[in-house]
Formats: structure tokens, sequence, C-alpha cells
């Protein structure tokens, strides 16, 4: 063999061997650089997410959830953490890889919420940081991603809670309160009388009253604050009397709860001014009218949006709850009223309740409570009575329900009455508990209860009655006169 073959093997085999060598080098120096990715329980990446080992940061995740890291073959430890998920620990030993996957799990927080008597609270908003949810139809809600810390609970209408969470395993169990008002009617002249005005805002500082319910639209139509909605300035409805976000204002900074009214269906200025959304009476061939009133069609697009946008902005200057009045079909109607839409018996309370799911979508993200009035002997009999307010149903939808239990209204026979008029205490006290019977939600029951015609004890029966129930209260006067002596004072009330 000659030198030259002799040599070309020992070059090929010094090759063969740093080859080899260099290998292994690579596999297993400690030094070898690997990608590391954290994905989320849903197997998605998550960036940011921090990567520590012996007690110093050496990376961060990117958007893709990946981090160049070290692999060292005889072992090291690496610690992953990001907000609302479990710390994860990672041991990379033996043949390196190229990369390496690691899921995190999300720390969890799931409960319950309540009312005192163990009903279900729907609709509460449950928030840990960042992180919100709320409860479904059971009260029940899950949190995940979420840190341990303070929990806060709350939903328009009702008395919030919060609690301290160590982050542990476990379902909570939150109870909160409905917020018990007690108002008084305020019209919206008498609202842009600052003389009456002020005595109003004396009357609820120095008596157990804690809340108004001001007129924003009556039952005229009209709008006693300058609304900016195109469709009240359209059929000439503005017709300021206040300044709604001044009042709003000063009534929170006194801790004076502020509800506003809005008669939404019974309308005679847009009902005349654009007849498009009115009722409409087939026989006379003009908006439909039933002695003074005239009504918008509950099934019409633009009649609903017209209330919608109205207790949009009313939300927005700062009204506590929207309360909304005449949210029915017209009662005892002709059969020559038309509407858009069919009024068979379940198309009415379809028509009313889906309203009302609007407002409650538009008007829960803005933290304002959605309300509705109701006939009095609804909380009684079980169907709609004929206009579309079934109270299973519409309890179903609101936040706070008030049925206008007047005695006055109430024909001879009630509760077993020849004159229900003459016994406003029992007859408050036997529609209550008809209602409260009737009730497996969180709703708020807030009646109103008769201010006209009565005496100042004949009014204070009927607010015995709604206390007799834990209830809150308001008191019914068209013109705002209100029967002060009925009511008590704050040293009385306890205040």
């Amino acid at each position: 063999m000659s030198w030259r073959r002799l040599w070309a093997r020992r070059v090929l085999t010094l090759v063969t061997i740093g080859w080899v060598f260099w290998m292994a080098w690579l596999i297993f120096r400690d030094d070898q650089p690997f990608t590391l990715y954290a994905l989320d329980g849903n197997g998605q990446p998550m960036g940011d997410v921090t990567v520590i080992q012996g007690g110093q940061v050496v990376g961060i995740t990117d958007l893709d959830g990946g981090v160049e890291l070290e692999w060292v073959s005889d072992g090291r430890r690496y610690v992953l953490v990001s907000p609302g998920h479990l710390q994860k620990t990672v041991t990379v030993a033996g043949p390196a890889q190229e990369s390496m996957t690691v899921h995190l799990k999300p720390r969890t927080l799931r409960g319950r919420v309540t009312d005192l008597g163990q009903i279900p609270v729907e609709g509460a908003l449950v928030s840990s940081g960042p992180v919100s949810t709320v409860t479904d139809p059971d009260g029940r809600f899950l949190l995940e991603g979420v840190e341990q810390g303070e929990v806060l609970v709350t939903r328009p209408a009702w008395v919030g809670a919060q609690y301290e969470w160590d982050g542990g395993p476990g379902d909570a169990d939150v109870i909160i309160n409905p917020l018990v008002v007690k108002a008084v009617h305020v019209s919206g002249t008498a609202a842009g009388d600052r003389q009456q005005w002020d005595a109003m805002v004396r009357l609820v500082d120095e008596t157990e009253l804690n809340g108004v319910m001001l007129d924003l639209k009556d039952e005229t139509g009209l709008i006693f604050y300058n609304s900016q909605v195109e469709a009240a300035r359209e059929v000439g409805a503005v017709y300021p009397e206040y300044d709604l976000a001044g009042i709003a204002e000063s009534l929170e900074k006194r801790d004076i709860y502020l509800i506003g009214r809005i008669v939404a269906f019974q309308d005679p200025t847009a009902s005349v001014k654009r007849p498009t959304m009115a009722v409409w009476d087939a026989y006379n061939d003009r908006p439909y009218q039933q002695g003074n009133q005239f009504f918008l069609d509950p099934t019409d697009p633009d009649a609903r949006a017209y209330a919608l946008e109205l207790a949009v902005e009313a939300c927005e200057l700062g009204v506590d709850e929207i309360q909304f009045d005449y949210i029915r079909f017209p009662d005892s109607r002709r059969p020559s009223a038309t509407f858009d839409g069919p009024i068979d018996p379940d198309s009415r309370v379809a028509a009313i309740t889906s309203f009302l799911e609007e407002a409650r979508a538009l008007l829960w993200p803005m933290g304002c409570a959605v309300a509705a009035d109701i006939f009095g002997f609804l909380t009684t009999v079980p169907d709609d009575g004929g206009i579309g307010q079934q109270w299973e149903k519409i309890t179903e939808t609101l936040d706070v329900v008030s049925p206008m239990l007047y005695p006055s209204h109430y024909d001879s026979g009630w509760f077993g009455f020849e004159q229900p008029n003459d016994h406003p205490g029992e007859v408050v006290n036997q529609a209550l508990a008809d209602a409260v019977a009737r009730v497996h939600t969180g709703v708020v029951i807030r009646p109103w209860l008769q201010d006209f015609g009565y005496r100042d004890s004949q009014v204070r029966s009927s607010i015995d009655a709604a206390e007799g129930f834990d209830l809150g209260w308001m008191l019914w006067n068209p013109v705002s006169d209100v029967s002060v002596g009925a009511l008590r004072t704050d040293d009385a009330a306890g205040g």
C-alpha cells in the first residue's frame, strides 16, 4: 500500500472520529438551545409567560408562545409563570430536543350567587381583576384565568358583595341583597320648578325616602330634558324642564337613587306626528285612539327603538334605573286596532318580553337597572290580561318589577272586599302575597302604592304592607303632591 493511500485512510478515519465526537457534543453539550412553547388549556399559544431558572428570569414567551432556552443534559428546571394560571415546573434532562410543549392550566374560580332566600340571582356580574362573567339562570358562575384576591359581585338594583379568594379549589357561595328603594314620583314640571324640586330633595333627606322616580317622558309623549334622540326631536317631543345630567350628579352626591320613568307605548305626540309607528285604526283610517290615549305599536321596530334610544341616553346621563311604563298593548281595544305583527296571546307576551330583553342587553353593560310597571291584578291572574304582561315571563326578564297596587283600580269583589279602595293595607298585602309566591328568579319587586284620594294613615297602611314583605315601594301621585304625614322621619326610621 502506497504512503498516499495510507495517509488518505488515516485522514478519513480522523474525520469520521471528529464527526462522531462533534455529533456527540451537539447532543450532550450542556448549553444546547431549544424552544419551549407555552399553550393554554385550549391549545392556544400563550405570550408573555415568564420563565424562571434558578430564581432568575431567563426568558419570556413571544406571541407564538415560544421562548429559546438552554438544554442541559444533566437536568435543569424551568418554572413557567403566567397571571391567572397555575405555576408549572418542567425538567429537561437526557438527550437534547429541538423543542418542548407545555400546557398551563388556568386558575379557576367557581361559585353561585343567591339572595337571602336562596333564590338564584341571574345576571350578576362577577369580577376578579380584569376577568369577569355573569351568572347563569341558576346563579352559577365560572371564571378562568384569574388571580387570587378580591372578587366583586354586582347587579343593577342590588347591593353588591365582595370577598377575598385565596386561589384554592371549591365553590364560593355568595349572597347579595336587593337594594330596598323607597321613592316618590316627581313629575317633569315639578322637577323643573326649583322651589318644588328643592322641597322634594329635602323630603328625601329628612325622611325614610332614599330615591326619586323622575318623569323623563310621560303620558303626554313629552320629554322633559334636552334629549338629543333624533326621533324625539323630529316629532317635537322635547320640552326641557330640567338638566338631567345635573340632577343625576347632585343626587349621586347625596346617595339618592334616581329612577327615570319612560312611558313607552302610550304616546299621543309621536302617534300623531309619526303615524307609521302608531297602532292604526283600520275603521277610521287614522292612529288608533282610546279615550284620550294614543298608542305606539309594540310590534313596530321604530316604536321600540324610540323608547330604547331614550333609555340609553338617560343611562348615559347618570340615571340609575330605567323604568318603562305603559309597556303593553292597549287594554279593552276595539277590533279595528291593527298592528304590524300578530297579537295572539303568545305573540303579545313575546313582543313585550323581547322588548325588555333588548333593553337589558343595552343597559346592563352601562350599569343601569331595567324596570317596568305592570297592572296590579296581574300579580294574581295567570294570563297576560290581554296586554302582553304575563307575570312569570316578565319577571324573568327584569331587574325590577313594579305592580301598580292601587286599591281604587280593583273592582268590587277582589280579595273578598266589596269596596277594595276602603282596605288599602289588606289589598296590597294580598296582591304582594300572590306576587311573591309566583316569583322564582332574582327579580326585585318594588310596588307602586296609591298616594291619591287617601288620608296619611291609609297611605301608611299600604307602606306597612309592602314592608311586611321586606320590599321597597314607590308612592304615586300624578302631580307629585306627596302625603308627607305618611312618611317616617330619619330618626323614626332608624336612619
